[in-house]
């Protein structure tokens, strides 16, 4: 028969509570007889009292009580764990235009380039108004204020000159924290000329998260301009639906993925970054679902928000909870918290973690202090 205790793991450092017992009284043990009938007689005799077991020890992280019982353990295991963050960014040739998607130098768009997400022939260089000095300046400025929180990692896409649709294993630079100027340097050596591979980037850089052996929670920050490119190895041809299913397959193995895109524009590749952002797990508020961005202040204001969701807002839970079913609910200084992407709660589940995200305004009410401390329901089970 399956009996249900409740573990209650908190943010805030708060004293267990057991179960408490009590010896038995005379009258528990021997219950008065009421055939009226006298006690049987013990012939004077000192008999010794009844065998009576103590109960056996039980493991302090699991209590065992009947539904009308009240047996709760306040388990002081919900932390905050910095997390691993790899930005995957494009260097596609096309990140070499500015905004509008024009070439600079005598360069000209063509070939498989611009917002196609191919490297482009004969592009030159915007300088300080290309889209990747826009991307890579905002970086840098970012990753210092949040290195201390997040282990931020970066690793490009593609390797090799144009077209190349080639995608090494590994990262660049290792995600670790106090990790900002050694991206910088990595950025500094480095530069668009290729395709846009981005189904080999995120199968690469989920194979990559996994095979990290820590126990932080594991994002993916792709950061790109384009559609897709690279199908059965082609530099030009689409990838799309592929692309999309890798950012999916990423997160059933508990990697969301957050979604940058740098003046993409409307038509297809607006349309296939919201699918991507949607399956990535964390889609922003409002339209579109993926982070638009057009200036440098615009990517310096996503980063900012998505490194204060997965440094501050991300709670491992322990016990770990194995599937979402397994929490009863998750509260803020006591109101429950919906479950939901946008602004509510997440479960994210790795091969040796598992916590809850919050998101949008609940991610926002605890920073601000609004929320000061996050408690996680689960049921604990006992066979």
């Amino acid at each position: 028969m399956r009996r249900e205790a409740l573990v209650v793991a908190v943010v805030l450092l708060a004293p267990a509570v057991g179960c408490q017992f009590q010896k038995a009284t005379d009258k528990e043990i021997r219950p008065p007889d009421n055939t009226g009938e006298p006690p049987p007689d013990a012939g004077g005799l000192d008999l010794p009292p009844p065998d009576i077991n103590t109960p056996p020890m039980v493991d302090a992280g699991l209590f065992e009580a009947e539904t009308t019982t009240n047996c709760i353990e306040a388990n002081p295991q919900t932390k905050v764990i910095p997390p691993d963050v790899l930005i995957v960014l494009d260097r596609s040739g096309s990140m070499l235009q500015d905004t509008t998607g024009a070439s600079c130098n005598g360069g000209r768009s063509g070939g498989t380039g611009g917002r196609g997400g191919g490297a482009t022939t004969g592009v030159g260089d915007c300088g300080p108004s290309s889209k990747w000095t826009l991307m890579t300046t905002a970086l840098k400025e970012i990753l210092p204020v949040t290195e201390g929180t997040v282990q931020w990692g970066i690793k490009y896409f593609a390797e090799g000159d144009s077209n190349s649709c080639t995608v090494n294993d590994g990262a660049a630079v290792k995600p670790t924290l106090m990790n900002a100027t050694a991206i910088a340097t990595s950025i500094d050596g480095t530069k668009p000329a290729s395709a846009t591979p981005t189904t080999a980037a995120m199968k690469s850089a989920t194979s990559y998260l996994l095979g990290l052996k820590d126990e932080s929670p594991k994002f993916i920050l792709l950061a790109t301009d384009g559609l897709p490119t690279c199908a059965m190895g082609g530099g030009g041809s689409s990838d799309t639906d592929a692309a999309i299913a890798a950012v999916k397959d990423a997160k059933a193995m508990g990697i969301p993925t957050f979604v940058i895109g740098i003046s993409t524009g409307m038509g297809d590749a607006d349309q296939t970054l919201t699918q991507m952002a949607n399956e990535g797990g964390f889609p922003r508020s409002g339209t579109p679902a993926y982070y638009s961005v057009n200036s440098a202040s615009d990517l310096k204001d996503a980063f900012s928000k998505i490194s204060g969701m997965v440094g501050v807002c991300y709670f491992s839970v322990n016990p770990v909870p194995k599937k979402v079913e397994d929490i009863m609910a998750v509260k803020g200084d006591g109101h429950v918290i919906t479950q939901d992407a946008t602004d509510g709660w997440t479960f994210i589940t790795m091969p040796n973690s598992a916590g809850i995200q919050l998101n949008g305004k609940s991610c926002e009410d605890y920073k601000s202090g609004n929320i000061k401390s996050v408690v996680v329901d689960l049921p604990c089970v006992i066979p």
